[in-house]
């Protein structure tokens, strides 16, 4: 190093190290930015997300209140409390579950902007928490919503009904296009966030001759408020999302600024919910001996059905917007996939 350069930098820092008070106040903000701060970590977390958080604090601190913790212990709280709460879970939830209710811990202690203690020996007793999970509380894998059960949906609705037609659509889109149902459907019938739900002026022009379209989702889950672009293909068949949101727009003429899934009911305009939307399908499953299922279904479904008709995994992964190779788990179906790709290879 150059001795100038080098006596140049220990200057700097000599000049900056004498302006460091030795006992430094906290810093001090202006109320007008306190409340942008906590504005803004208010809108840090989805209102799903805060909902089960909630949850996982109570019993948190109903924990420390059953073992008599001080309140000045509990946050921060130290490596030793959140490994004892961990440890308190075994035998009785999954590791997921134990897992999930520390990342709620950890964000409470995020908001109110104290250190978090977690390390090395909290890791060690999640795996032991993972090793010891009883096989009645390990989650069976969520089936996958398949095309025939889209088939038997588009049999037995009435898709002259505004209710039905609304419900197709979203079900046929939501596993073609690989969405979430959060990402497409408002929480509330009588009202919507339009920051947060699609609306019909969402829904782009076919972009080729076959029909298929884009619709631009304001917030999704990976990009919150940036929002995503989804493909909705042609698809052959009764189950094909185009001509299930041709007929849904054709029964309900729904405003620009509404929601894409709404329809007309007696008492005005209605947004189908997710709770509205499982609940008619599952009434028609179930007739044909299918368990119910969850609104998650139809993305795990969108995705192994395109796997397993030989869609490549990079384009299955661009298409549903995964960030990670997780998806490659719902590769679940795999008597149909080692014959399908394995079966009579070439003797060599």
């Amino acid at each position: 190093m150059d001795a100038s350069l080098s006596a140049s930098a220990l200057s700097i820092i000599e000049v900056l190290s004498n302006r460091v008070p030795k006992n430094p106040k906290p810093l001090q903000f202006s109320a007008s930015t306190l409340i942008k701060v906590n504005y803004a970590l208010d809108h840090a977390w989805a209102d799903s997300t805060l909902l089960k958080y909630r949850s996982a604090v109570n019993q948190f601190i109903a924990f420390c209140d059953s073992e008599n913790i001080p309140n000045h212990f509990r946050i921060p709280a130290s490596e030793h409390l959140l490994c004892a709460f961990a440890a308190s879970r075994v035998g009785l939830l999954a590791a997921d579950t134990v897992q999930n209710h520390l990342a709620a811990i950890k964000a409470w202690h995020i908001y109110n902007d104290k250190p978090w203690r977690g390390g090395t020996r909290l890791h060690y007793i999640l795996n032991g928490v993972a090793n010891l999970t009883p096989s009645s509380s390990r989650k069976p894998p969520r089936p996958p919503i398949t095309r025939s059960m889209l088939l038997l949906l588009a049999s037995h609705l009435d898709l002259s009904s505004p209710f039905d037609a609304c419900c197709l659509a979203a079900a046929c889109l939501a596993m073609w296009a690989q969405a979430r149902l959060g990402e497409i459907l408002s929480n509330w019938e009588t009202s919507f966030k339009p920051a947060f739900v699609v609306c019909r002026s969402h829904l782009l022009p076919p972009f080729n001759k076959n029909g298929s379209r884009k619709c631009h989702l304001p917030f999704s889950k990976v990009a919150k408020s940036r929002g995503e672009d989804i493909c909705i293909c042609r698809q052959l068949g009764p189950c094909d999302p185009i001509a299930a949101i041709d007929n849904h727009l054709l029964i309900n003429h729904i405003p620009p600024n509404l929601p894409l899934f709404s329809y007309l009911s007696n008492r005005g305009w209605r947004c189908l919910t997710k709770k509205k939307l499982l609940l008619r399908c599952n009434s028609i499953w179930s007739l044909a001996g299918i368990p119910t299922t969850t609104g998650h279904s139809f993305r795990i479904g969108g995705t192994t059905e395109l796997l397993l008709a030989g869609v490549p995994p990079d384009v299955v992964k661009a298409l549903g917007r995964w960030s990670s190779d997780a998806f490659l788990r719902y590769w679940r179906s795999l008597e149909l996939l080692a014959p399908l790709h394995i079966e009579n290879l070439p003797a060599s």
